[in-house]
């Protein structure tokens, strides 16, 4: 009789990682093991609808369908305020500005969120995403979101790993 299996942890990737692999970047291996992670059953991938919304190129769209047709990748409710309209999927986790000023200002100190690029509204979605749709890790190679891995964890509830964290925590 051996111990109980460990359950599959949920993983949310972030869009740079899809970029990664498409354009071969750094990056791209380490994306390359976390797909055989799940292939393997160690780990569940998710992504949120923004993801799409932010391949204006279309370079990364065909990693995402692959990998879904596949079933290893699967989309989770985005996040977002009133204001933001997303039509099929999954559906939209309505949240507020405060919470999204708060995580934001965990990260960004020096911003607000009205007057914060899209790209760091749009992380901040991402990270509410993760955290509503209860899912364990969120991977980036984003240094900032990285560095401030600490305060979202404990502030937030909110665990972030780079590729590499992950792929160690999952192979040890």
């Amino acid at each position: 009789m051996g111990g109980a299996e460990r359950m599959p942890l949920k993983v949310t990737l972030d869009t740079n990682l899809f970029y990664d692999k498409a354009e071969g970047r750094e990056g791209a291996g380490d994306f390359d093991v976390i797909v055989d992670l799940a292939q393997a059953g160690k780990v569940e991938l998710f992504f949120t609808a923004t993801t799409d919304f932010e391949d204006r190129r279309g370079v990364a769209s065909w990693i995402v369908i692959k990998l879904r047709r596949q079933g290893l990748l699967h989309e989770s409710r985005n996040a977002g305020t009133h204001r933001e309209y997303m039509p099929g999927g999954p559906g939209l986790h309505v949240v507020d500005e405060k919470q999204c000023s708060e995580l934001l200002h965990c990260i960004w100190p020096d911003q607000n969120w009205k007057g914060a690029r899209r790209n760091k509204r749009n992380d901040v979605l991402h990270l509410l995403a993760h955290k509503l749709n209860g899912h364990d890790v969120y991977v980036t190679r984003d240094g900032e979101i990285l560095q401030h891995g600490e305060s979202l964890r404990n502030g937030f509830g909110i665990t972030v790993m780079s590729p590499k964290e992950l792929i160690d925590l999952v192979t040890q």
